[in-house]
């Protein structure tokens, strides 16, 4: 009884799974993610004026200031070595 139980268990989960997978017949919907159509031919005339406001303004931002910050000359230059308990 409990071998039956399991198959038809079996049986309803990959039919559910079996019914979401991407049908390769003409009727089928493909899988999120694919394209539709065609890719347009020709690239986007705005794109270099796109790209070029991108640059101005990326060279707009300032640059990062050194940090104030007042435990910098306490802290020793070593990377790996910090304080070591004897416990």
């Amino acid at each position: 009884m409990r071998m039956i139980v399991a198959t038809a268990i079996v049986a309803l989960l990959t039919g559910s799974a079996y019914c979401q997978a991407p049908s390769t017949s003409a009727g089928g919907r493909p899988a999120l993610g694919f394209p539709l159509g065609d890719k347009p031919a020709d690239p986007d005339p705005q794109s270099a004026e796109h790209e070029s406001a991108y640059k101005s303004a990326i060279d707009k931002i300032p640059t990062k200031k050194k940090s104030d910050d007042p435990w910098s000359g306490m802290r020793s230059s070593s990377g790996g070595q910090g304080q070591k308990s004897n416990r």
